[in-house]
């Protein structure tokens, strides 16, 4: 084997490096949680988001009161790549490649400020200005804060660490203070954020390991699991597999919750888009809402969700990537999670698809005979057809079964199937949220006396034409009638 020869040592280029680092493909709110990253990291249990609106000179801050930095390890922390990402890590520490901080935020800004304060230690600063890298072509890392009221949070704690956004130009530009539709924007971002940091910190909210504060308001954790439902989420029993947690919860019906319970339980992603896999990495979301490959989206599994945790040890096999915003789950974990999600999705389509379709029989062998059926043509495609082996369809038929019967096949045939779909991508509240009446109304209690009475008189033993009533639709979901039928 031959022996390396060494030639010629390659630095990176300053300038064309730190652009490049401004493209790892954050958004404002993957960029933040990547900073709060940090402050967990340092033991912080308070942190403070805090932005100001003014035009080109606005900015955004995250402060905490975590254990802060000495000099040596505030330089290291700005510098790129500062640590080995093979090197055990603590279980609270949530960084990786020691290149979050400086991403992160230059993916948002163009010049980022560290002020920190380890305890019995002067408070110091580090400053990266892009602009004057680009104009220097240096790594040269600038002891500069922009303005003093800064450092003056950070100085009246022990100790904390303050990161500071300023020359925004990926979200403000240029724009001047009076412009009124970048202000409106700067602003519904920030509030895209709250949304995420209660969503991507739910669990640290919620067992009080750390409070995030929005502007001085804390920050609600909110629960893709839905826990505060009533009636409350089907929980399957936790299985753990090597460093791997995984659990599945089962929402109940739409119609069940409520429309205000409807409204917020399907947070930022909506109802369909919240189905799938919620991946954590030592309780810090990562993923949420993705079959990850395994299974498609779909009306009938949107009430499915499944948590997977693992610890912060396994992630090469997950293959993380630095932005801690996707993750490939490992060959041997990947047939446990089909698996679960098969039996997820099961149960979600037994709800969602036969959600109050009870089948009321004494014996419990009655078939249940719906009003609408499916069928393929010969080209495959689905046809929707009334079932003509149901009672009061079957009567209609005997009675009358030339007209009624080009009755029916002019219903078939002029299914609303294009109106039905635009009202549910439009909203689907307008069907989920249709609740199943508790009562029979008088209407069809009456009808279905009329139908048992007729089959009676054609010599239908009586049994027999309560038991066809009563496994139909949609007289199958009030047993009550059946105590009419006498």
């Amino acid at each position: 084997m031959n022996e390396f020869t060494k030639a010629e040592i390659a630095k990176p280029n300053p300038k064309s490096t730190i652009n490049s680092y401004r493209s790892f493909g954050y958004n404002l709110s993957t960029a933040i949680a990547d900073i709060i990253d940090n402050s967990i990291s340092a033991n912080a249990n308070e942190i403070r988001l805090e932005y100001k609106w003014e035009g080109q000179n606005s900015f955004i801050s995250v402060s905490d009161n975590g254990t802060g930095m000495n000099k040596e390890e505030l330089v290291l922390a700005m510098t790129p790549g500062s640590k080995d990402p093979e090197e055990l890590r603590s279980e609270k520490d949530l960084g990786r490649f020691g290149m979050g901080l400086k991403t992160a935020s230059f993916s948002q800004c163009k010049r980022l400020t560290c002020i920190t304060k380890r305890e019995n230690y002067a408070i110091i600063k580090r400053c990266w200005d892009i602009d004057y890298i680009n104009q220097e072509n240096e790594w040269q890392l600038l002891d500069y804060v922009s303005d003093d009221s800064f450092p003056e949070k950070i100085e009246k704690q022990k100790s904390g660490t303050l990161v500071l956004w300023e020359k925004l130009d990926r979200i403000v530009g240029n724009a001047e203070t009076t412009n009124e539709s970048v202000k409106n924007a700067f602003y519904a971002e920030m509030i895209a954020v709250k949304q995420h940091l209660s969503l991507v910190f739910h669990k640290f909210i919620e067992s009080k390991r750390i409070k995030i504060y929005f502007q001085n308001e804390e920050i609600e954790p909110y629960n893709p699991f839905l826990l505060n439902l009533n009636p409350k989420p089907e929980m399957g029993q936790p299985e753990i597999f090597g460093n791997v947690e995984i659990t599945y919860f089962i929402l109940p019906h739409m119609s069940e919750i409520g429309k205000t319970d409807y409204e917020n339980s399907g947070g930022s992603l909506g109802w369909f888009n919240a189905q799938g896999f919620y991946i954590y990495r030592g309780d810090r979301l990562l993923v949420a809402g993705d079959w990850l490959g395994l299974e498609k989206k779909r009306d009938y599994s949107k009430l499915a969700r499944i948590s997977v945790n693992f610890t912060n040890s396994n992630d090469f096999n997950w293959h993380l990537d630095i932005k801690k915003s996707t993750a490939t789950p490992p060959i041997e974990i990947r047939r446990e999670l089909s698996r679960i999600a098969k039996i997820a999705i099961m149960k979600s389509a037994k709800i969602y698809n036969w959600r109050g379709q009870k089948t009321f029989s004494e014996s419990g062998n009655v078939n249940h005979e719906p009003l609408w059926i499916d069928e393929k043509t010969r080209e495959g495609i689905k046809k929707y057809k009334i079932n003509r082996k149901h009672p009061i369809i079957k009567s209609l038929l005997e009675e009358n079964n030339k007209m009624v019967g080009k009755a029916l096949k002019l219903l078939e045939e002029n299914v609303p199937i294009e109106l039905i779909l635009s009202n549910q991508n439009e909203d689907p509240a307008f069907h989920e949220l249709e609740k199943q009446a508790d009562k029979p109304t008088d209407d069809l209690i009456n009808l279905a006396v009329e139908l048992y009475n007729i089959n009676v008189k054609q010599g239908v033993p009586s049994e027999l034409a309560r038991q066809q009533i009563m496994s139909s639709t949609p007289f199958n979901l009030f047993p009550l009638i059946n105590e009419y039928l006498k």
